[in-house]
């Protein structure tokens, strides 16, 4: 008879537990990659194929000995790039590339008498050297026309004068109109009547007694630039084209700009319909706008050329192989060729193209390089893992033919093309990081060409700081071209405050009575004071006496 079965005490202990051990020998795949691992032999390193690690990433055990450099084998053929431990020893000599302007940088007075500089002696003798005398009788005899084209029709008769015709707009009555637009600029009111109001809010405001506001309507309506002969309907620029083209050349002539220019887009803003040459743009602080063109000095701000974006199909491409933004900055920089300028742009100008014809005349380009780009070299279009694995500060550069690219990471990858810097030089910069006690600040390695492309490429961001921050604007429903000319009164006002700065640093004696700190906001007053011929508020309105009631 058979025993049951009886309990037992001892436990089983599971972590001593091994499992019997069967030499089933390794794979062929694991073989070869033992091999591999184990191997001088370059061939069946080459001939290696394993599914999860590409064949490109393998990097030769000789070369990384021989040099300090890292390298690829892509197809039988090696690209180095290198980091701050390599030394650059194919960067230019500095005295090759030496900045040699044709005229003294900074405010130009060669077009300027003797007898008309001793007359710069207040802010609005710089204005007046852009809002020239025939500038004044073009908008004057331009407006005349075209009110009294529409008022002999029958049209706007609340315009007309006492006899039923148009009154003339002089020169003097059209600078008050020029001085109230720039008053309006830093006076902002909800409403353009306003102005004109005569509650005691508005007391002490100048504008009712330059001008009257029916008076002020009828010539903001009537304006016009260019006179109705030669208004070409085919023309989007038509009706604004003659001022537009008179800032250019006066810009151009009274400033010379620094070593560092700067080229960029920028956009005035406006919603206004019917043009066919507004702009649209999701990723842009400002949307909805004008697009214009701008070329700028990077020191001051100054805006030294600039012309309007037309849009795709009326735009004129100088050479559709290399595309719209070579077509951009080559008519911009005719002026400035052959000087040794340092010309900064941003990705969306960099092209190959470009960057070798802007050298062969001696304009050294520093710009930011997009992935797809023709700029970039071919070894850092390879996906190799270095942009994941780098860590904030790192960077490598390669130089090929005659320019250095560099990339650098910071919170994500830049790269930088330039033909005058050293890949090796290193500079810092500072960040803040968030640790665990609160966020706290770090210097991080930054290359010299990173740091010089920050520096040199605020330019237009610059000059756009100054025009956004006080704008000659009055919404208008039909005139949309009234929108740029708005702007170039705006670059007008501008340009002759950044050429009085120049001017009161060159001769500091001939201002001692302005203050130290004279910025925008007050030359803009100093304008109006002088345009509409009217005092300080404080001379201009005294202090009512205390009398007692009769």
């Amino acid at each position: 008879m058979a025993t049951p079965p009886t309990e037992v005490d001892d436990e089983i202990d599971f972590d001593d537990y091994e499992e019997p051990y069967t030499d089933e020998g390794m794979s062929e795949e694991e073989e070869d990659y033992l091999d591999y691992l184990l191997g001088d032999n370059e061939e069946e390193m080459n001939d290696f194929d394993d599914p999860w690690i590409p064949a490109d990433t393998y990097i030769s055990s000789q070369s990384s000995v021989e040099s300090s450099s890292s390298s690829c084998t892509l197809n039988s053929t090696r690209i180095y790039w290198k980091d701050e431990n390599s030394n650059d020893d194919g960067a230019p000599d500095p005295r090759t590339v030496q900045f040699k302007p044709n005229k003294k940088p900074g405010i130009q007075f060669g077009r300027l008498s003797r007898h008309t500089l001793k007359l710069l002696t207040s802010p609005v003798d710089f204005f007046k050297l852009f809002l020239t005398g025939m500038l004044l009788t073009s908008l004057c005899l331009s407006t005349n026309q075209h009110a009294a084209y529409h008022i002999r029709n029958g049209k706007f008769q609340s315009y007309a004068g006492p006899n039923g015709s148009w009154e003339v707009v002089t020169e003097q009555e059209m600078e008050k109109f020029i001085g109230i637009l720039i008053y309006m600029s830093f006076m902002k009111l909800s409403s353009v009547d306003r102005y004109w109001s005569r509650d005691a809010l508005y007391r002490f405001n100048p504008v009712p007694s330059c001008m009257s506001c029916v008076r002020f309507k009828a010539i903001l309506s009537f304006l016009q630039i260019t006179p109705l002969p030669d208004v070409n309907k085919d023309n989007k620029l038509t009706r604004v084209e003659p001022i537009i083209e008179h800032v250019r050349n006066i810009s151009r002539e009274l400033f010379q700009p620094y070593e560092k220019i700067a080229v960029d887009e920028r956009i005035v803003k406006s919603k206004h319909k019917w043009s066919g040459i507004r702009q649209f743009m999701k990723d842009k602080p400002v949307k909805f706008g004008i697009k214009l063109w701008v070329l700028a000095d990077t020191i001051t701000g100054y805006t030294c050329d600039f012309y309007v974006y037309l849009g795709k199909k009326r735009t004129q491409i100088t050479d559709l192989s290399k595309g719209l933004a070579y077509s951009v900055v080559m008519n911009l920089m005719p002026n400035y060729c052959n000087q040794g300028y340092r010309l900064f742009i941003d990705s969306f100008y960099t092209t190959l193209n470009l960057i070798n014809d802007l050298l062969d005349k001696k304009v050294y380009t520093i710009g930011a390089v997009r992935g797809n780009s023709t700029a970039k070299p071919s070894v850092f279009k390879k996906n190799d893992g270095w942009e994941k694995l780098a860590g904030r500060g790192d960077f490598r550069w390669h130089r090929e033919s005659r320019f250095l690219t560099v990339q650098w990471k910071d919170c994500k990858v830049v790269t930088i093309v330039s033909p005058i810097h050293t890949g090796s030089k290193v500079s810092g910069c500072t960040r803040t990081f968030q640790a665990r006690t609160g966020w706290k600040k770090q210097v991080v390695k930054q290359p010299e060409c990173i740091k010089s492309y920050n520096d040199g490429m605020f330019g237009v961001d610059k000059s756009n700081q100054y025009l956004s921050r006080h704008r000659c604007y009055i919404k208008t429903k039909f005139h949309w071209w009234k929108v740029l000319f708005f702007h170039c009164l705006d670059m007008m006002v501008v340009n002759s405050f950044i050429l009085f700065q120049e001017f009161r640093t060159e001769f500091p004696n001939k201002f001692e009575s302005i203050p130290a700190h004279f910025g925008q906001l007050e030359f803009r007053e100093s304008l109006v004071r002088s345009l509409l011929d009217v005092g300080s508020l404080e001379k201009k309105h005294e202090s009512f006496a205390c009398t007692p009631i009769f």
